[in-house]
């Protein structure tokens, strides 16, 4: 088994965030690499003026074209060569110890290298940024682990969406052969549940860990915040579309 992780994250124009983020990951010790796929390729100019691509842990790679929110996770998944990959929205902060911790959880739950735990925050703060306002709505899940015999029981639980729609996760990278290549107008606001979705019926199952948190910034351009109202009714009007 791998003692070592890779920090994925897609990116389009979030240097302001990435300045602070990357060199948290990119001096932890088990982060073998970090992959950074960049939709426009502004966000790599903005590193290498920095310096930060002279770091062999860096990774770097600009998409051909846009590829989508769904698109450049399946990237990043596809690039990560260990076998766990966390896979960490660009705009959301993530410190040492989340790091510590979730490898703490791999090698509880992989002793045989049976890599099919997906793994998630139970403390997602989420951060009103124009406000200071903080707020979780997922505590109620904190233990729980979702697979296939209670997946649909969890669409009817409260904040159900906040929990399968948030997209920051841990994740096997063997999880991506049951990815489809998408357009991205079939899945926009619904990207991540669809993923984890697919990752239920395909047999992984989703721990949600309660010494795992992390910041998730919410502002005027972050993806959460265009999509919510599409999000919002995709999800809630046809909860049984996202039944396994």
């Amino acid at each position: 088994m791998s003692s070592r992780l890779t920090v994925a994250i897609p990116t389009m124009d979030r240097w302001e965030f990435l300045s602070k983020q990357l060199p948290v990951y990119l001096d932890h010790p088990m982060v073998s690499c970090v992959v950074l796929c960049d939709e426009n390729g502004h966000d790599i100019d903005e590193i290498c003026a920095a310096g930060l691509d002279l770091n062999p842990k860096l990774r770097l790679y600009q998409n051909d074209e846009v590829l989508g929110v769904y698109g450049n996770k399946r990237q990043c998944l596809m690039k990560a060569p260990t076998e766990y990959v966390a896979v960490f929205d660009s705009d959301n902060f993530f410190d040492e110890a989340y790091i510590d911790t979730v490898m703490g959880c791999i090698h509880r739950d992989n002793l045989e290298n049976n890599y099919t735990t997906i793994y998630c925050a139970a403390g997602n703060e989420r951060l009103i940024m124009d406000t200071g306002q903080v707020e979780n709505r997922i505590k109620h899940f904190s233990g729980l682990l979702i697979d296939r015999s209670n997946w649909n029981r969890i669409l009817e639980t409260p904040a159900w969406n906040f929990l399968l729609n948030d997209g920051n996760a841990v994740w096997p990278t063997s999880v991506v052969k049951h990815l489809p290549d998408l357009e991205e107008e079939t899945v926009v606001g619904t990207d991540s549940i669809l993923a984890m979705r697919l990752a239920i019926q395909a047999g992984y199952t989703l721990s949600v860990e309660p010494a795992l948190s992390y910041v998730h910034t919410v502002h005027d351009g972050s993806h959460w915040t265009q999509n919510a109202i599409e999000s919002y009714r995709l999800l809630s009007s046809h909860p049984t579309g996202w039944r396994v």
